[in-house]
């Protein structure tokens, strides 16, 4: 069932405030002299009866209450967020996934440009496991994906298959190889930055 609401009609209270106030006839409220003496009285015989502490407490706690209430509040901190129910905001955060975040790091590895690296594929490996867990760039991972081939020997890759890889001097991933049927395909890195496949 789709009911509507019914917009809530706004009350300006600023309005209604001058209205009472425009009706009262100050010229009625007339307190006599001696009503004020009372008053007055009353007020100090109360102030008497605290204890000191109290007495010295109220007359610092006072002016400093009043003193903070009319101290005007800087521009700057108001983070507040004033909106219509039902309005959309727009949000600053992070939307980078993952993924990409890792991809963004420099991967960190203590190996030279001549050195092979051997990783044997673990019962429910993927290969973006394995880019993760040996701390390759996700978007290598995409580009290798792309000129993979018919045969997918990336994306179809079993437990106690080897891959091994050869790293750029700044630890990027250079040359990848998958052993696959007695076979070795190998994907190793163009000069644009994109990647190539052997047959």
């Amino acid at each position: 069932m789709n009911r509507r609401h019914r917009k809530k009609q706004q009350v300006d209270h600023f309005e209604q405030l001058k209205q009472r106030l425009s009706s009262i006839d100050f010229k009625r409220i007339n307190v006599s002299l001696p009503d004020r003496k009372v008053a007055r009285d009353n007020i100090v015989s109360f102030w008497n009866r605290l204890p000191k502490l109290h007495r010295r407490a109220l007359s610092i706690l006072t002016p400093l209450v009043f003193i903070l209430m009319l101290w005007p509040s800087s521009k700057g901190e108001d983070n507040t967020v004033q909106t219509a129910p039902n309005q959309r905001v727009a949000l600053d955060f992070n939307a980078t996934s993952l993924s990409e975040q890792s991809s963004t790091a420099p991967a960190k590895h203590s190996l030279t440009t001549n050195e092979w690296q051997e990783y044997t594929v673990k019962q429910g490996d993927t290969l973006a496991q394995v880019f993760r867990k040996n701390q390759f760039s996700m978007a290598d991972l995409n580009a290798l994906a792309k000129i993979e081939g018919s045969d997918k020997p990336l994306s179809r890759i079993k437990q106690g298959q080897l891959i091994r890889f050869k790293l750029t001097e700044e630890g990027a991933l250079d040359i990848l190889q998958v052993e696959k049927s007695g076979q070795s395909i190998m994907f190793f890195r163009l000069s644009d930055g994109g990647f190539g496949r052997s047959k």
